[in-house]
């Protein structure tokens, strides 16, 4: 197949998308498939070395804060379009924080939405006549459904096959204010007739999707994440003494943080010596300053870590958790832990209940609740045989479940079924 995959970027974070992209795009090109990859806002940020050339930026991120705030910018010449969208401009600037936050970003994401009906019009233009200096694709991968207002115009000049993967898009738009916040679930259900198949990397998000977008019952897959689990792969016995409670994530207060040092200080005041190891970019200063630090000097911060430094992170944790608010749609760094045979204590909801039922690798708890939290955490440490057990079978289950084989393949196949429903005839 020629496939053109169009990703987003996420400024300088360590993106699990990208993570994901980069993953299936390599594993669809070892399997002989021809793969355009076209990144939009920043480019794509992985761990480790990018294993591919991506290509140009379009539509960057200073480019449409510009022409979002000031018209002016929607008319200036190619020339300067190319600067502000080139990738050593926007890798600079993402070194110092890019807001994210859905309710900064209403009226973008509503702009983004609309298409070439939108303000960013000639964004969408020059994009397009980019992609036409080459041959139509056989089928189209759109990395989200934010991005979905390109599928109509790319319906409308190739007809060709469109596959849309959902990540989260729902939990962001419902993090808007109004009126921005119903204008993007309309106009992203208006584009998703555009579509011809959704993929979700799990079957409880599929089914909140396929009812957040209006579709019909047949149109959404599921596609489990993939992951080299032999890159994570436990070099010798899990941590015990002291145990060690490892968090590593985006700190913000949606990845619930907070939650997880109130379960270690009850444990702390119970008179356990339990450590907490947190690693990850500080979204959120205000937030993170008023739950950090410990006179005892048992909670440390390592900050952002690369790929070396995470499997570091990971061979001194005892146990991890990422208790999240709101329910994680890929839940990748718990499917790191799980790799790297260490156990996790996760919250029931999102894409925990089915990792874990496939894996077998930790224990759920109700979302938000810190005193079952710290009964997690405490019951782990407290049977380590047990802990030991869960831990290696979330490495092999990883392995069986969430490889990068068995994603490449899921979405090869979802792929050749998009084609065949965009031309039922053929």
């Amino acid at each position: 197949m020629r496939i053109l995959h169009i990703a987003a970027g996420a400024a300088g974070m360590y993106c699990g998308a990208c993570a994901r992209d980069i993953a299936l795009v390599t594993g669809l090109r070892m399997r002989g498939h021809e793969v355009q990859v076209v990144p939009l806002y920043t480019p794509l940020r992985v761990d480790g070395e990018e294993p591919f050339e991506a290509g140009p930026v379009f539509m960057g991120g200073i480019n449409l804060y510009l022409q979002q705030r000031f018209a002016l910018f929607r008319r200036i010449p190619a020339a300067l379009d190319r600067l502000l969208d080139s990738t050593a401009l926007l890798r600079f600037v993402s070194r110092f924080g890019i807001d994210t936050r859905a309710s900064e970003l209403g009226e973008m994401t509503v702009a983004v939405l609309s298409g070439a009906a939108g303000p960013f019009l000639k964004e969408s233009e020059r994009l397009l006549a980019h992609l036409e200096k080459r041959p139509p694709p056989d089928v189209v991968v759109i990395t989200n459904s934010m991005l979905s207002g390109l599928a109509p115009e790319l319906k409308r000049r190739w007809g060709v096959p469109i596959l849309c993967q959902v990540q989260g898009e729902d939990g962001f738009i419902g993090g808007m204010t109004e009126p921005h916040r119903s204008e993007a679930h309309r106009l992203i259900r208006e584009n998703a007739r555009s579509v011809d198949l959704f993929v979700s990397p799990n079957a409880a998000y599929a089914a909140e999707m396929t009812r957040y977008l209006d579709l019909p019952g047949d149109a959404m897959r599921v596609v489990r994440t993939g992951l080299a689990a032999e890159d994570y792969a436990p070099t010798g016995p899990r941590p015990r003494d002291p145990f060690t409670v490892g968090y590593l994530s985006s700190i913000l207060r949606g990845k619930g943080l907070d939650l997880l040092v109130a379960a270690w200080r009850r444990l702390v005041a119970d008179g356990r010596d339990i450590r907490l190891l947190v690693a990850g970019r500080v979204l959120d200063k205000r937030y993170f300053s008023a739950i950090e630090g410990d006179p005892a000097g048992r909670f440390e911060y390592l900050g952002e870590v690369d790929f070396a430094g995470k499997l570091a992170f990971l061979r001194r944790c005892s146990v991890f958790c990422v208790p999240s608010r709101l329910p994680e749609v890929r839940g990748r760094a718990v499917m790191e832990a799980l790799a790297a045979g260490v156990p996790v204590v996760a919250p029931d909801a999102g894409a925990y209940p089915e990792m874990l039922g496939l894996t077998g690798g930790g224990l759920l708890f109700p979302s938000e609740d810190v005193a079952a939290l710290a009964s997690g955490l405490a019951r782990l440490m407290d049977d380590p045989d047990a802990a030991e057990r869960l831990g290696r079978a979330g490495a092999r289950g990883i392995a069986e479940h969430y490889s990068i084989d068995q994603c490449t393949e899921s979405m090869a196949a979802a792929l050749e079924e998009t084609i065949r429903r965009a031309s039922p005839n053929t």
